[in-house]
């Protein structure tokens, strides 16, 4: 790399031109938050979950995986194998004329953090899914039962042969749904769900001093069923919305991550922020994930949780 770039770390460009240099460089991006893009990570082999985040403005590179850091132009140079001189005239050409009147009053107006989502639809499809024998059967298959069904109005489009899964801010407000294929592992959520400014099963648990934190809804509602309060990240990249959610509500703050890289990176990530609030539950090797478990094995967890907090105070 070309050892003048950093000096550019500090670099602020236009929301647009972050996102034209990156889909320019034929890299496509995959999801958006607040202030990021998430793509799949060019520095190593990632192609199931993007594990890779481009700030809009400042161009930082960052993955949660294998941990590479790059600015904007050092990300440029190694993408499309051009010079540090030419990655920025790329960058420069992508930039466009800026209404700054436009930009200072889209600043000023007031923009609220969370939207509500049509909780007509959202009742529809949970009764789509309590009268679909497919439906049923699928969420049989993930030992999910009929309370929980209810409970989280999880529901089904037949149209799209997806199940679905309400998301609620905080304060309880519905926001949209993450949607799972029933066959194979496509998904699709409903535009604009903000996944990163919220934690799955948080409004109706926030009261509970002690909370299990995994990726997956569904790893939450089976933690759910057995008793254990929990809240899902919704992925393996952990927001840092997310963790001051965690950091207001939560006193003990017990992981459970997949068996896999980008679990391990979750549970680094949480207790790097919030320290001595934190423990870690390992899952058996057979395990990837809660879903692989029964009942009964997801119960022990909790002895292990208390072994490993009496082991500490000894």
């Amino acid at each position: 790399m070309y050892k003048g770039s950093r000096q550019n770390s500090s670099d602020i460009y236009t929301e647009e031109q972050v996102k034209r240099v990156v889909t320019g460089c034929g890299i496509t991006i995959q999801s958006e938050m607040d202030g990021d893009v998430m793509v799949f990570c060019p520095y190593h082999n990632n192609f199931r979950t993007p594990s890779a985040e481009i700030n809009k403005h400042s161009g930082i590179f960052f993955c949660f995986s294998c941990q590479q850091t790059a600015t904007l132009i050092e990300f440029v140079m190694y993408v499309t194998q051009r010079t540090y001189f030419e990655s920025v005239r790329f960058i420069k050409s992508k930039e466009k004329d800026i209404d700054i009147e436009y930009v200072i009053n889209k600043k000023l107006q007031a923009v609220p953090e969370y939207i509500s989502y049509d909780e007509v639809t959202i009742e529809r499809l949970n009764q789509q899914a309590l009268i679909s024998e497919r439906a049923v059967s699928y969420f049989k298959m993930r030992l999910i039962n009929e309370q929980s069904i209810k409970k989280f109005k999880l529901g089904y489009s037949e149209k799209q042969d997806m199940v679905t899964v309400p998301v609620h801010a905080p304060n309880g407000l519905c926001l949209g749904f993450v949607g799972r294929s029933v066959d194979g592992k496509i998904f699709k959520n409903t535009p604009g769900l903000p996944k990163s400014k919220t934690l799955f099963n948080v409004h109706r648990i926030k009261t509970s001093s002690t909370v299990y934190v995994v990726e997956s809804s569904f790893d939450a509602i089976r933690l759910d069923q057995v008793g254990f309060p929990a809240v899902a990240t919704l992925g393996a990249n952990v927001s840092g919305k997310q963790i001051e959610l965690l950091q207001q509500y939560f006193n003990n703050i017990i992981i459970i991550a997949d068996n896999d890289e980008a679990g391990g990176n979750m549970s680094e990530r949480i207790t790097d922020k919030l320290k001595s609030r934190v423990s870690i539950v390992k899952l058996d090797k057979q395990y990837k994930d809660i879903g692989d478990m029964q009942d009964e094995d997801i119960v022990k967890l909790q002895y292990q949780f208390d072994n490993s907090i009496s082991a500490m105070l000894q």
